[in-house]
């Protein structure tokens, strides 16, 4: 029996820096120069074998603006 192991990724930057561009070529191994901008956040997963193992990515695209940089923020000591 496989174990599922999983991975919470956010991808977090200004407007414009390829973060859509990233989780498009990962998730669905395509690569598009003119992708649309994300509205809010968008959210994809993919299931990758490794091994003897499932690893599942959950991927978190969110837009570049200011409301999102708290995301960013690591909490104290951590």
């Amino acid at each position: 029996m496989m174990a599922i192991e999983e991975f919470k990724v956010c991808l977090l930057g200004d407007t414009g820096v390829a973060k859509s561009s990233i989780v498009c070529r990962f998730a669905q191994d395509y690569f598009d120069h003119n992708i649309s901008p994300t509205i809010e956040v968008s959210f994809v997963t993919k299931t990758a074998p490794c091994g003897n193992d499932l690893h599942k990515f959950l991927l978190w695209d969110t837009a570049g603006q200011e409301r999102f940089h708290s995301l960013g923020a690591s909490p104290e000591g951590y």
